[in-house]
């Protein structure tokens, strides 16, 4: 009974926390909206981040992992917990937050401001890690090369949508730019001397339309022609095709690129072209999924009276360079709801990033997420369990498939 009593203290003083630190985090998102920074560029949402957190007694270590805008800000410990909470900035180019990064990122500061307000120091270590250039897949993997996440037990974020869920999943994601070498010539007075790359890439997208029908469901293929010539009298020397390969586990993603790769030499072989296969930065590995800390952050929705959208964990999912940092500690990267029937990378969506609703939904991740690392902190069993899963390799329960 009195463990009970504390805990619900705890949470008490924890959403308290929470609310009194909400306008400076509020500011922050609003100030994002209207001041995006792109990939790599977002130099003022960093240092304010930086500023804040050192205001809280954190300390920060700007530039981590080679890149200007990332950083590492700690707070506490030693302790038997040692969290990681993500911290992204970044915007898209022209249409502004988006992918919701404004909300995303403060929520995680927001959250660390209450978990060191109120849980003893000696109960949890906290690591705000800022990472930036999520949009081309650089930052967290970066950071992750760096070593950032040694010695973590868990590391969180949420990020906004139109739906609320404690367990998403990522594709992993291979880029290539596959180029197509041939020989120009006149088109009309001497067609028969030239060698036209541009027919290596068609007959690429014919083999890769084709191919789609033998791909499982998880697996997905998009092309783009990236440069096709420039004037229709002059057969094409060269000719690119930017693609991209993605899937839910890593057998098939190797497969199915395997399979592009073999398209790609067919297509050249076809069309007498000499072909150049160049992986592009910003690939990402699937996301390994920790269903041991969902489990926590679910419970967490429950105590705050919110119910899961009724959407599995493979819906309307994407690529993001969260997927390395699953791979070296337990990781989840819950949604939750800015507005209804919304889409990703939309000036919709950024919209609602800016709105009231988004800023309500900052205020539901800080505290999901605060609660998620304080049931952490107090309990040995839930920390054995989620370790448990991450060293068997495999989810404890099976992922729910679409529907």
């Amino acid at each position: 009974m009195a463990e009970r009593s504390r805990e619900i203290d705890e949470t008490a003083r924890l959403l308290a926390a929470v609310e009194r630190h909400a306008p400076d985090a509020i500011a922050l998102a609003r100030f994002m909206a209207e001041n995006p920074e792109i990939a790599l560029e977002e130099r003022e949402a960093s240092a304010r981040y930086a500023a804040w957190l050192e205001r809280l007694g954190f300390s920060v270590v700007r530039a981590s992992a080679g890149l200007e805008t990332a950083f590492v800000a700690r707070r506490g410990g030693p302790a038997p917990l040692r969290i990681a909470l993500l911290a992204e900035m970044d915007a898209l180019p022209e249409i502004g937050h988006a992918c919701g990064h404004n909300l995303s990122g403060p929520a995680s500061l927001l959250a660390a401001a209450a978990i060191v307000e109120v849980l003893a120091p000696g109960s949890v270590e906290v690591l705000v890690v800022g990472c930036p250039a999520e949009e081309i897949g650089l930052g967290k993997r970066r950071l992750v090369e760096a070593g950032t996440f040694e010695g973590v037990h868990a590391a969180l974020m949420a990020h906004a949508s139109d739906m609320r869920r404690a367990h998403r999943l990522f594709l992993g994601n291979r880029k290539f730019e596959l180029v197509y070498l041939g020989r120009a010539a006149h088109a009309a007075a001497y067609p028969e001397e030239g060698v036209n790359a541009l027919d290596g890439v068609v007959q690429l997208l014919v083999g890769i339309g084709l191919l789609r029908q033998q791909l499982s469901r998880s697996a997905r293929v998009h092309a783009i022609v990236s440069e096709g010539g420039r004037s229709p009298n002059v057969i094409p020397e060269r000719a690119v095709a930017k693609v991209w390969v993605r899937a839910l586990d890593d057998v098939t993603l190797e497969s199915v690129t395997q399979r592009v790769l073999a398209c790609a030499r067919g297509a050249a072989e076809a069309s007498g072209t000499r072909l150049e296969v160049v992986e592009t930065p910003g690939t990402s590995p699937p996301m390994r999924p920790n269903l041991a800390l969902a489990a926590l952050y679910r419970r967490q929705l429950e105590r705050l009276g919110l119910r899961e959208t009724d959407h599995p964990p493979d819906a309307k999912i994407g690529s993001s360079d969260i997927t390395h940092v699953s791979r070296v500690v337990p990781t989840i990267h819950p949604n939750f709801p800015i507005g209804e029937r919304l889409e990703l990378h939309t000036r919709e969506f950024a919209r609602a990033a800016a709105s009231e609703s988004g800023r309500a939904g900052l205020l539901e991740a800080a505290r999901a997420l605060s609660l998620t690392v304080a049931e952490l902190a107090r309990s040995p069993e839930a920390r054995e369990a989620v370790a448990r899963e991450a060293a068997s390799g495999r989810a404890t329960q099976p992922v729910a498939p679409t529907r």
